[in-house]
């Protein structure tokens, strides 16, 4: 009987590991982590993972979230999931105790305010920041400058100034959303409607797509690992989950749809008119994004860290544009 009983147990240990593989990383005490943006589709993604039972409770011992307003919807789903909330802005004293501190805010933020929330991390003793980037790599003189980008810059270096050496920073970069490029649709030169794809700059520039499954999975592995050894993730972070250019977009839909997609090249300067009677440019980063599509800014094929945080696509598999196309069609 006990012989059997054995042999059980080591079966349903080999169907556990199966449907939750364990994430292989040096040994080390279940870590806390602290979002500020959680109560976004990505934020709720993240947190999603961070309570799943690849990392909870052995790798993940709680998920905090700071919120203004603890009964909102998104709050409250977030305590279903067992996310605890922490009223108010971020401070050092609600930092206290924390490993991991994400900021997952969205659109444009104050560089000042981006700043407060570094100088409490380094206060309360945080190991690892994940800032607010999750797409372009924007580092370097790349021809093209964007305020929003320019102030994501300055703030890593203030937060690097003033971390000792004691924080680690990685900044990831996902390229675009795969869910959002056939959303958007025309605004980003993809009009499947009237089958014409427009690129600013070349074509055949390949784009770099994760989806937010990927990407929650990616934020999720950086901090455990980062957690335990800052040396074994990269300061600045790209992933590739699939890359397609204009060229091969038009190619995927078209084939999905039975029907033949134009694609227009247009120079920086044409591209930027044609943009400024469209959209006023009251918003410049619909510019920034079509010049980072065909500049080479979100091409991140050959240069990522798709093998560190997934390697052989041992934990997920990437999500490629393929199968998005033949489950969208291009819309």
């Amino acid at each position: 009987m006990g012989w059997e009983s054995s042999v059980q147990q080591l079966k349903l240990s080999h169907i556990l590991r199966l449907l939750y593989p364990a994430v292989t990383t040096p040994a080390t005490s279940p870590i806390t982590v602290a979002i500020l943006g959680a109560t976004g589709d990505l934020g709720l993604r993240v947190v999603r993972r961070f309570l799943s039972p690849e990392y909870s409770p052995s790798q993940v011992s709680s998920v905090k979230f700071f919120t203004r307003n603890p009964s909102s919807a998104g709050a409250q789903e977030l305590k279903t999931l067992g996310a605890e909330p922490i009223e108010g802005e971020v401070t050092a004293a609600g930092l206290k105790g924390v490993d991991v501190f994400i900021s997952m805010i969205g659109g444009a933020t104050d560089v000042d305010y981006m700043n407060k929330y570094a100088k409490a991390a380094v206060d309360a003793g945080v190991k690892v920041y994940i800032p607010s980037e999750f797409g372009i790599d924007h580092r370097g003189d790349n021809g093209f400058h964007h305020e929003l980008f320019d102030g994501k810059e300055a703030h890593y270096h203030y937060a690097s100034s003033i971390s000792g050496g004691k924080l680690k920073i990685v900044s990831l970069y996902v390229g675009m959303f795969l869910e959002d490029m056939f959303s958007l649709g025309a605004t980003l030169g993809v009009d499947t409607k009237n089958a014409v794809y427009t690129s600013l700059g070349s074509a055949d520039t390949p784009i770099s797509f994760n989806s937010r499954e990927d990407i929650s999975s990616s934020t999720v592995r950086i901090s455990v690992l980062a957690a335990a050894d800052p040396n074994s993730v990269p300061d600045f972070t790209r992933i590739n989950g699939s890359a397609a250019s204009y060229n091969q977009l038009a190619a995927l839909v078209g084939k999905a749809r039975g029907t033949d997609i134009k694609v227009v090249e247009v120079d920086d300067a044409e591209g930027k008119k044609q943009l400024c009677l469209r959209y006023q440019l009251a918003n410049r980063t619909v510019f920034y994004l079509r010049y980072g599509y065909g500049h080479g800014l979100m091409d991140f094929t050959k240069d990522n860290e798709n093998e560190i945080l997934n390697p052989g696509q041992k934990y997920s598999k990437w999500k490629t544009m393929e199968e998005w196309v033949e489950e969208t069609k291009g819309v």
